[in-house]
């Protein structure tokens, strides 16, 4: 059986280089890589806003060129980083407007519709403030409202840039519990750029490394955890820690030790 998502060779004017991967139905795979590696050109490329691309996109053995897109809009929900503008619109129909891929924008909203949007925001713990607008939102919240909207998209993968940008602690432990719930109730596939490797180690199935334009790592969270491999990807000195009690280890700068005249 072909995988969800199978990349060949894609490359990208001179920002992707030959970059091959797959995602398998359900699965979590972690993108990272230093500023400009091609991170969330990737995502774009897949999403087909960047359509200039050479290699292959295949989605379930099928060339996404030859999908129609709004067949191929239904199967694909791409949630950008939560920093963009936001528009004046409700929660609940911020919701709704995942729908569009499946009725056409001048469509009437159908009672399907509405019972789609509806056990998205229940899904996604949006339904208690769902009448509010959305610029009323904290940035947490507003996260977990684009994530409602691919819900109710029914995409079967999720393109996911940067979502627990701007976030404290506290919210990204709940974006990324909110993350693993949608996985496992939709079957859905997550594709995740991030910056935050100790994230990725912890919560991904996978993790690609891009450094520009070019895979340095596929693989297994554990795989890239270790000082000479997190060198090559990030030009800079880290440690990968190993705590009491946790499976993964963790990512730390390696510290900098200064002399002093006394």
């Amino acid at each position: 059986m072909a995988p969800l998502l199978e990349i060949c060779g894609l490359s990208y004017l001179s920002i992707l280089k030959g970059v091959s991967f797959r995602v398998e139905k359900g699965a979590h795979l972690a993108i990272v890589g230093q500023n400009g590696a091609g991170k969330s050109t990737l995502l774009r490329c897949l999403d087909r806003i960047a359509d200039v691309w050479t290699g292959e996109i295949l989605f379930k053995g099928v060339s996404i060129r030859k999908i129609p897109r709004k067949r191929y809009a239904q199967k694909i929900a791409y949630v950008r980083q939560g920093g963009e503008i936001v528009p004046d619109i409700t929660v609940r129909d911020l919701v709704l407007t995942g729908r569009y891929p499946h009725r056409g924008f001048f469509a009437p909203i159908s009672r399907r519709d509405e019972e789609i949007a509806e056990n998205a925001l229940r899904l996604t713990e949006t339904a208690p403030f769902a009448r509010r607008r959305l610029a009323s939102l904290s940035g947490g919240e507003r996260q977990r409202v684009w994530l409602a909207a691919a819900v109710a998209q029914e995409a079967e993968l999720f393109l996911l840039d940067e979502p627990t940008v701007y976030l404290d602690y506290r919210r990204r432990d709940e974006t990324d519990r909110l993350l693993d719930k949608i996985r496992r109730e939709t079957g859905a596939a997550l594709l995740e750029v991030t910056h935050d490797l100790n994230r990725a180690a912890a919560s991904a199935d996978a993790v690609l490394a891009l450094k520009e334009g070019k895979v340095l790592y596929s693989g297994a969270p554990a795989g890239m955890m270790n000082r000479g491999r997190l060198r090559e990807i990030f030009e800079t000195e880290l440690d990968a820690v190993v705590l009491p009690g946790r499976a993964a280890p963790i990512v730390a700068p390696r510290e900098r030790r200064t002399s002093g005249n006394g």
